[in-house]
C-alpha cells in the first residue's frame, strides 16, 4: 500500500544519552538528506549501511558533528517504505530541531503505533504480529517477553490464518448447496454429518486457545499480591526480603506501617505489584485507621493476599474478623526461627488450608511459598509454559466465534444452509480480525492508539 506522506518520530525515550529518529515514506531519504551529511550522499550509501555525518536544522544550523545515519530501502524495512534511521546525542533540544528541520522538508509527526500499522497495511506483519510488539515493550517479566515474542514470530497469526481457511472451506462446501441443488447435480459433497465433524473439530481448537485467555492476561497485566495481618508479624520483612531491598520500614512497634506500600516483582515468571499494607488491628490512632482502611481496600482490589501471621505466637488469635475468600489467601507464618523447634512439615496443616512457615530475616521457605504462588495462580489456566496466550481482544473474536459455529451445528443437521452459511461467514469474520482480514478502521485505530509514538 503506497501512503502520499512521509513520517517522522522518535523512536526512542526522552532523557538517554543517544535520540533515535525514525522516518518513513516515499520522501524519506530526501528529508533526512536535507539535514544529515556525510562523506557520501545519503541515498549513495548502501542499504542498512551505518554511517557518521553531521546533522543540521531546518536553517542549516549546526545540531550535532556525531550523527549517524542508516537507509532502509522499501520493501525491505520494517514498514516496507523507504526508512531511515538517525542516530545522534541525546537531550530534547537536539530532538526537537532534528524534528522540526524534518517537518519543515515535507514530513509529519507519526501518530502512535503509525510505523507499524503500516507495517501491517504493507503485509509485513498480520495484526496479532502487530499488538505483539506493543506486548514485547511492556512486558514486565521473563515468561511475558517470551509470549510477547512467540506471537512477534508468527506461528500464532498462522494457526488462525489456519482456522480461517478451515472456515472458508466449510463456507464454500455450504454455499455450494444454495447454489447447485443437490437434486440437480450429482456433486462430490461432504455428508452433513462430515461438516459437522470438521466444524467439532475447528471447535475443540478454538476453545484451547480461547482458555489460555485468563493466562495472557496474568502474563501481561500482572497480579495484584497483598500482604495483609495483624500488627508487627514481619509483613514489611516479608515484603524487603521478596524485593531483595530495604523498601518498607521494619520496627518492632506496632502500626509502623500506616499506610499502603506497592512495588514490582516477577516471581514464578508472573508479574506481581506487591502491597505491603498497614497491620489490621484495634486501634484509637486516627491515622492508624486511616491506614487500615487503605489496607481494607486493598485486600478488596488484590488478586492474592499474603496473610502473615507470628509462628511464635497462637494462630487462631491471629486471623482477625476480616472475611477473605478461601481461593484468594494463602497463610504464612513468619519469624519460624522464634519456634523452640523447627515444623515437622513444611507447609503444615492449619484449621484453614496449608500453613507456609517463613523466616524474613534469612529468606528460609520463600521458595516453597512461591511453588505455591504458581500453583494458585496458574491453576485453571493450563501450563504456564503454553505456547500461545490469548488477548482480551483475541477472546472476544474467539467468543463470538465459537458462539457462531456452535450455532450452524444444528442448521447443518436440519439442512438449514443459508442460515447455517450465515453462521459461517460470522465466524469467519471474527476469526478474521485477529490476524487483520477486512479489519475496520475503527479497530485498527483502536488498536493501535495504545502504542507509543515511533513505534
Amino acid at each position: 500500500m503506497a501512503f502520499e506522506d512521509t513520517i517522522c518520530a522518535p523512536a526512542s525515550a526522552p532523557g538517554g544519552a543517544l535520540a533515535i529518529i525514525r522516518i518513513s515514506g516515499a520522501e524519506a531519504v530526501a528529508a533526512a538528506s536535507a539535514l544529515w551529511r556525510g562523506r557520501r550522499p545519503l541515498a549513495e550509501l548502501p542499504a542498512r549501511y551505518l554511517a557518521l555525518g553531521t546533522l543540521y536544522g531546518a536553517d542549516d544550523t549546526l545540531i550535532d558533528r556525531s550523527c549517524l545515519a542508516v537507509r532502509m530501502p522499501e520493501p525491505h524495512s520494517y514498514t516496507g517504505e523507504d526508512l531511515v534511521e538517525l542516530h545522534c546525542h541525546g537531550g530534547a533540544l537536539t530532538m526537537h530541531l532534528a524534528l522540526q528541520g524534518l517537518l519543515s522538508h515535507g514530513c509529519r509527526m507519526a501518530e502512535p503505533g503509525e510505523f507499524t500499522k503500516r507495517a501491517f497495511l504493507n503485509g509485513k506483519l498480520d495484526l496479532s504480529q502487530a499488538e505483539a510488539v506493543a506486548d514485547l515493550i511492556s512486558a514486565g517479566s521473563a515468561q511475558a517477553l517470551k509470549l510477547a515474542n512467540i506471537q512477534l514470530e508468527g506461528s500464532f497469526g498462522r494457526q488462525i490464518k489456519q482456522e480461517y481457511e478451515q472456515i472458508i472451506q466449510i463456507l464454500t462446501e455450504i454455499e455450494s448447496r444454495l447454489d447447485f441443488p443437490e437434486e440437480d447435480l450429482e456433486l462430490d459433497w461432504l455428508s452433513p454429518q462430515q461438516l459437522q465433524n470438521n466444524i467439532a473439530a475447528l471447535l475443540l481448537r478454538l476453545e484451547k486457545l480461547l482458555a489460555s485467555r485468563r493466562r495472557g492476561e496474568i502474563m501481561r497485566q500482572g497480579l495484584n499480591l497483598a500482604i495483609a495481618g495483624p500488627p508487627n508479624v514481619g509483613k514489611s520483612s516479608l515484603l524487603n526480603v521478596i524485593l531483595g531491598q530495604e523498601r518498607a520500614i521494619v520496627s518492632e512497634i506496632p502500626g509502623t506501617t500506616r499506610d499502603s506500600i506497592e512495588a514490582s516483582v516477577s516471581l514464578r515468571g508472573i508479574p506481581i505489584r506487591l502491597i505491603d499494607t498497614a497491620g489490621l488491628r484495634h486501634s484509637g490512632d486516627a491515622i492508624e485507621r486511616i491506614g487500615m482502611q487503605h489496607s481494607r481496600t486493598n485486600l478488596a482490589r488484590a488478586d492474592l493476599i499474603f496473610w502473615v501471621m507470628d509462628a511464635s505466637q497462637p494462630l487462631a488469635e491471629q486471623l482477625g474478623n476480616e472475611e477473605l475468600p478461601p481461593d484468594k489467601v494463602i497463610y504464612v507464618a513468619n519469624k519460624m526461627d522464634r519456634l523452640p523447634e523447627a515444623p515437622k512439615s513444611n507447609p503444615g496443616d492449619f484449621s484453614r488450608g496449608k500453613l507456609f512457615y517463613t523466616c524474613a530475616l534469612d529468606g528460609s521457605g520463600l521458595e516453597r511459598l512461591y511453588d505455591e504462588l504458581g500453583a494458585r495462580v496458574w491453576q485453571g489456566t493450563g501450563s504456564e509454559s503454553g505456547e500461545f496466550c490469548v488477548s482480551a481482544r483475541h477472546a472476544d473474536c474467539l467468543q463470538k466465534a465459537i458462539a457462531e459455529l456452535q450455532a450452524a451445528l444444528p442448521m447443518i443437521e436440519d439442512q438449514a444452509w443459508e442460515l447455517a452459511a450465515a453462521n459461517m461467514q460470522q465466524a469467519m469474520v471474527q476469526i478474521g480480525e485477529i490476524i487483520g482480514e477486512n479489519v475496520s478502521d475503527r479497530i485498527l485505530d483502536a488498536i493501535f492508539a495504545k502504542f507509543c509514538i515511533g513505534k
